[in-house]
């Protein structure tokens, strides 16, 4: 990547932004786009299988869209930080400390990665990218997926909503490459993976939020309750149910490939066994999008209400329980992998 100044505004010229529809998690999403600006060969899918995210289902009890994000509910992000190939210095801000001197050590440090041409990740409910500044790293140049689908950049102190207009939770500098031995080992990886992936299964709950086989009974619950007219102001869960299913299409499509990348790495009854649950990721996928151009065609948002007939309805209701079915086999398939591993 090139860094490119005009007066006093400097960016990294060539970095591509992301909609969520390319990747539904923001915050991995981010990570792989610098990973990618870096020449780093770690990718999305990998992030997205290392943190178990692809093998997660999660629904809120209100039917939130943020059941969604790998950050809430079951959490799917420790594992991917982790494995990042670089080492990473986080700024948060923290009750009690100086905000004059917390932030002009955020803006210098913002300043400095971009002169090295590293793009900078800022997390609040959806993550996106500082790729350039201006007044010595007080402005921000952004990316973000929810502005202009990722295709345009902004000035994030011009911004609203996600993107931008209020300091961020959190803001990620990547420093240096780290040394091999600080590397995760790739097998242990996805090995932990795949446990996670069978703790989630049989997770209840983690807050308010349903996890693994308890998810699927709440969502079909609510969707048969919104039929039988006892669920209260169905338009307000239908932007969750909509995320949901288009999640679960992004996950085990991701699942599907990535287990089969990594089955050759793996014997006998192991490998057999996550070939297995890749095959049940694929046609759970293959059954949630069949005849359809978009997941939103059948899980409607909410300014289609009027569209939402009951028949729609019973048509997602038989998919998920189709998913469903696949899920548990996956599932039983990675159990019998690890089995067979020792795990």
């Amino acid at each position: 990547m090139t860094v490119k100044r005009d007066n006093e505004k400097v960016w990294i010229d060539g970095v591509k932004g992301f909609d969520s529809g390319h990747y539904a998690s923001s915050p991995h999403g981010c990570q792989a786009t610098i990973l990618s600006a870096l020449g780093e060969t770690l990718t999305y899918d990998d992030l997205v299988c290392y943190s178990a995210f692809a093998f997660r289902v999660g629904v809120h009890k209100e039917m939130c869209p943020s059941a969604g994000h790998p950050c809430c509910g079951y959490m799917c992000i420790g594992r991917s930080n982790d494995a990042l190939l670089w080492r990473v210095k986080s700024f948060s801000y923290k009750p009690g400390e100086d905000r004059a001197v917390f932030e002009a050590t955020a803006c210098a440090a913002i300043r400095d990665s971009i002169d090295r041409g590293v793009p900078v990740h800022y997390g609040v409910e959806e993550d996106g990218l500082i790729v350039g500044y201006a007044d010595e790293g007080r402005r921000w140049l952004c990316l973000h997926p929810y502005h202009k689908e990722g295709k345009e950049t902004f000035w994030h102190d011009e911004a609203k909503g996600f993107a931008g207009g209020k300091w961020p939770w959190s803001i990620s500098v990547w420093i240096e490459p780290k040394p091999v031995e600080e590397r995760l080992d790739h097998r242990e990886t996805v090995l932990a993976a795949l446990q996670q992936a069978v703790d989630m299964w049989q997770t209840e709950k983690r807050g308010d939020y349903y996890c693994g086989d308890a998810a699927y009974t709440h969502w079909l619950a609510w969707l048969r309750g919104v039929d039988a007219g006892t669920v209260e102001k169905p338009k307000d869960g239908m932007q969750g149910n909509g995320w949901g299913y288009d999640v679960l299409l992004h996950s085990r499509t991701i699942a599907n490939r990535w287990l089969r990348s990594q089955a050759d790495g793996f014997d006998g009854e192991a490998k057999k066994q996550l070939l297995v649950a890749a095959d049940r990721y694929h046609e759970l996928a293959e059954g949630l999008i069949a005849d359809l151009k978009c997941p939103w065609d059948l899980a409607l948002p909410p300014h289609r209400f009027g569209d939402w007939t009951p028949a729609i309805r019973q048509d997602q209701i038989r998919r998920l329980e189709a998913a469903r079915e696949h899920d548990r086999a996956a599932i039983a398939a990675i159990r019998k992998a690890l089995a067979g591993l020792g795990g």
